[in-house]
């Protein structure tokens, strides 16, 4: 997949130490917590674990990526974490090729793992939290990008 380009173990392993640093997160304890840093808000995605939902996760990744886009300058990249999996380096100015179940090899949607992404600097991210049914947003302009296009799982119904 042209725009997704899978990390090395090596720089995965170093990435994943900063994370872990970063946001708080002891993976595997029974008692996770995820705190990044401030600013940053806690989205309840429950709403979204049990119907065919189709219509509103496609609307979550077009919202995200419109997000990413405006913090985002052309030439920076992103880093998109799947926890215990593969990861992976992309621009969110290029296609996003999708998998045979028409997911980006890491969703912004946390239905089978931890997803998280992060900004090059690590200034802003997104955290999604499969166990909590959480996506956390962090860094002031991502924050504002995403009140920008707000997706419609983040808005209270």
């Amino acid at each position: 997949m042209m725009n997704w380009h899978a990390l090395s173990h090596t720089k995965q392993d170093q990435i994943w130490s900063h994370v872990n640093k970063l946001v708080k997160w002891k993976p595997g304890s029974r008692f996770h917590h995820i705190i990044p840093p401030d600013p940053y808000r806690v989205f309840d995605i429950s709403s979204a674990s049990h119907n065919d939902v189709s219509g509103v996760l496609s609307d979550l990744e077009t919202s995200i990526l419109k997000a990413f886009q405006l913090c985002t300058g052309k030439n920076d990249v992103m880093y998109a974490l799947d926890w215990q999996h593969d990861g992976y380096i992309f621009s969110p100015y290029q296609a996003m090729p999708k998998d045979e179940f028409g997911d980006w090899p890491v969703p912004i949607f946390p239905d089978r793992d931890y997803y998280f992404f992060f900004h090059q600097g690590f200034s802003w991210g997104l955290l999604g939290d499969l166990w909590k049914c959480t996506i956390t947003v962090f860094g002031e302009e991502l924050l504002k990008a995403i009140d920008k296009y707000p997706p419609i799982l983040f808005q209270n119904r």
